[in-house]
This record gives C-alpha cells, structure tokens and sequence, in this order.
C-alpha cells in the first residue's frame, strides 16, 4: 500500500485504549467494526470458554467486513492495550473511494482467515486422531 492510502484508512479509523479486564467487544452485540491490536494483549472467548489470545498486528471482527452482524465472541483486554477501529460504514467507503487499498485490506484478512481455518481444521483433525485411539484402546 502506498503512503496515501495507510494514510485514507487511518483517518477512517479510531484509536481506542482498553485496560486489563475490559471488554472491548461483546459476544452478541451488533459487529460493526474491525479492531486491529496495535499494542498489548487481548482474548477472544465464547460462553466463557477462552479461544485464542491476540497479539499486535493480528486482528478480530474482520466478519464486519461483510455485513454488521451479531458478535460470535467476546474479546477482552488481557493488558494495557491500544486498538484501531475501522467501521463497516468506513470501509465501504474505502471501497467506494480507493478499491486498491480495499483490497489489500481484504488480502490480508482472506490470508489471516485462511490460517485460522488450517489451524482448525488441525485440532479437528487431531481430535478425529484421539477420538478413534480411545475407541481402539476400549475393545
């Protein structure tokens, strides 16, 4: 991305400081924002039950860029940290106004998906693995 364009997406977005403890999003609540750590630590739960920790430079709500929708989890500052919130209006906007930088966006957020996605399928796999050498070791 050119110079310009971090420049367009950063004036789309906000800077936003959570403290250890606070949710910055809430499971169910309507999605409507990207949220990129810049600094610190955050988790992502469902129901209670931790799913994953996020570090500067990963980022979650990435499905607003489809369409605002409810929250599948709950994210909240393990740290100090700072967030950068794009909203969904803010996107589509960039869409509208710069569709290359839109796409590098969606670049980034298609391969991160794409790492989860292997990552998942990894552990369901592994559990297949579990599941079959229980089922063995009981005949």
């Amino acid at each position: 991305m050119t110079a310009p364009q971090i420049e367009r997406i950063a004036a789309a977005g906000e800077l936003e400081q959570f403290h250890p403890g606070e949710e910055i999003v809430s499971e169910g609540s309507l999605g409507d924002a990207l949220y990129l750590v810049l600094t610190g630590q955050v988790e992502v739960s469902k129901h209670g039950h931790p799913l994953a920790s996020l570090t500067p430079g990963e980022f979650f709500g990435e499905m607003s860029l489809v369409e605002p929708a409810p929250r599948s989890a709950t994210v909240l500052a393990v740290e100090e940290s700072f967030v950068f919130r794009l909203p969904y209006f803010a996107l589509q906007n960039l869409l509208e106004q710069d569709p290359i930088a839109f796409n590098a966006v969606l670049v980034q957020v298609v391969k991160t998906l794409s790492e989860r996605l292997r990552r998942a399928n990894q552990t369901l796999s592994s559990v297949g693995e579990l599941a079959d050498w229980l089922a063995g070791s009981l005949v």
